[in-house]
Order: structure tokens, then C-alpha cells, then sequence
């Protein structure tokens, strides 16, 4: 109820709002994608027997 009454006095936070959903969505798409290449990829390294030519690191190293 609080929530409705501050989205009709202050349209700048219904802004802020959408602005937050559009975000989300946009990280969503990001790591389906992501995570859809990643197996694609793994699936090929499979299927062309490359895996044990491979070294795999972590990416969080600097």
C-alpha cells in the first residue's frame, strides 16, 4: 500500500523502478546466453575429442 502511494507521488521513483526491471531482465538474457554458449562450446570440445588438450583456468585471476 505504501509502495502504490510512493509511485503516484513520485513518478521519478516508478522511473527508477523500470529502469531496475529493464536491468534485470537485461542480466537475465546476458547469462542465458552465456550459459548456452558455454555448453555449446563444451559440446564441440566433446564431440572433436579437444578436452585433453586443453588447460582450464579460472577466470578470476589477475
Amino acid at each position: 500500500m505504501l509502495m502504490k502511494l510512493l509511485e503516484r507521488l513520485l513518478p521519478s521513483h516508478r522511473n527508477k523502478q523500470d529502469e531496475l526491471i529493464q536491468a534485470s531482465r537485461s542480466v537475465s538474457l546476458t547469462i542465458s546466453r552465456y550459459r548456452d554458449m558455454s555448453r555449446e562450446l563444451q559440446e564441440e570440445i566433446e564431440r572433436n575429442r579437444f578436452a585433453k588438450y586443453f588447460v582450464y583456468e579460472k577466470g578470476d585471476r589477475l
